[in-house]
């Protein structure tokens, strides 16, 4: 099984992200800001796993929880990577901002490195999701928390036609449920990384959320 890589030009994407998935995109900001209260981790050191163009990375720029931290992403689409370095320097945040050309299942960073990490819409894009789940528990620090929003082959049909009459205003395509994951399938994934030291939740979505479900990891201290 090979990575799953987005059909769309960095342009297109940076639109349909900010405009088709604008909604999906708060609700995870608002579950990330929910349980940073939960951290005990001091790092201070944020990672977007399978960031895109790195939009959510600029939305929480604004967020005054975060001023303390430095934002990291990395995609495994060096278009993508590219794309965000250029508004990087273009909004002169280098300071703020570093973004990576890798992939999830071999990141590229030191044990118990990240005090958050995040994703959304990302598992079914993993060529190794056992491995990507395994890698991003390996660089969440002790203490840390884990966030990663993911639609499912068995979402609420409501919400699937709600996202496709999204992608529709975008010129996008509608959704595929061929590669996606059941409710089921999530839980077994997790259940076979064996993660010791880290405590998992799944939780299907409900409202805005019903597109699919939450996975949120927390690394024991």
């Amino acid at each position: 099984m090979k990575d799953l890589f987005v059909d769309l030009t960095p342009e297109q994407y940076e639109n349909f992200a900010i405009v088709g998935t604008s909604i999906w995109n708060s609700y995870l900001k608002d579950r990330i800001l929910e349980e940073m209260m939960n951290i005990n981790s001091g790092k201070n050191k944020l990672l977007d796993v399978g960031m895109g163009t790195g939009h959510i990375l600029f939305d929480l720029l604004d967020f005054p929880e975060f001023d303390n931290y430095h934002l990291n992403g990395i995609d495994l689409d060096f278009r993508m990577v590219d794309f965000c370095n250029e508004k990087i320097k273009k909004h002169s945040v280098q300071s703020r901002i570093t973004v990576y050309k890798g992939s999830a299942s071999a990141l590229p960073f030191q044990h118990n490195m990240f005090s958050l990490i995040y994703g959304r819409s990302v598992i079914h894009h993993w060529s190794n999701p056992q491995k990507g789940l395994q890698e991003i528990c390996r660089v969440l620090d002790k203490g840390g928390i884990a966030i990663i929003h993911e639609p499912l082959s068995d979402a609420d049909e409501d919400a699937i036609k709600l996202f496709n009459k999204e992608r529709e205003k975008c010129g996008i395509s509608n959704m595929s449920t061929e590669e996606k994951y059941t409710l089921d399938g999530i839980q077994s994934l997790l259940f076979s990384c064996q993660m010791k030291d880290v405590e998992y939740h799944v939780q299907k979505g409900t409202g805005i959320g019903a597109l699919g479900c939450e996975i949120l990891l927390k690394k024991k201290v």
